[in-house]
Order: structure tokens, then sequence, then C-alpha cells
């Protein structure tokens, strides 16, 4: 952990656009017919989008980057036709 506080700053921003970019996602699949794989996928993805908050309030933004960069991954796969 650590880095400067514009480090800090820059991952914090980075990790609010990826969990707005995920979130983005999942609002374009509402209301879609979703197979098993993909409501998992999307249960997958709102965990990770909690563990990253989470883990961004209990000071670890590396470890809440990761997990939003995974959420991103995953809805990106679920919007993809």
């Amino acid at each position: 952990m650590g880095g400067t506080p514009a480090e800090q700053a820059s991952r914090q921003r980075s990790t609010d656009e990826l969990t707005a970019a995920a979130e983005e996602n999942m609002k374009k699949i509402e209301g879609r017919e979703l197979s098993p794989t993909q409501q998992e996928m999307v249960t997958q993805i709102k965990q990770f989008m909690e563990q990253s908050k989470t883990a961004v309030a209990s000071g670890d933004p590396e470890r809440g980057h990761d997990l939003a960069m995974k959420a991103r991954l995953l809805s990106d796969e679920l919007v993809k036709p």
C-alpha cells in the first residue's frame, strides 16, 4: 500500500471509473433474458463491486482497484453481442 497522495487519488478515480463502467454495463442488460451462466456472472459482478467498496473503505485501495477491474472485465463480457 502507499504511494503519494496524488497516486492514491489517481487510483481511487480509476477504481471509481471501473465501478461506474461495470454499473453502466449492468444497466444495459436489465430486462434482458439471461442464461443461468449469465445470471451467475451478474451475481459475481455484484460481489466484486461490493468487495471493492469494502476493501477501499477498510484502507486497501489496491485490492479495491483489482476487484473493480474484475467487475468491469466480467461486465464487459456480459454485454458483448
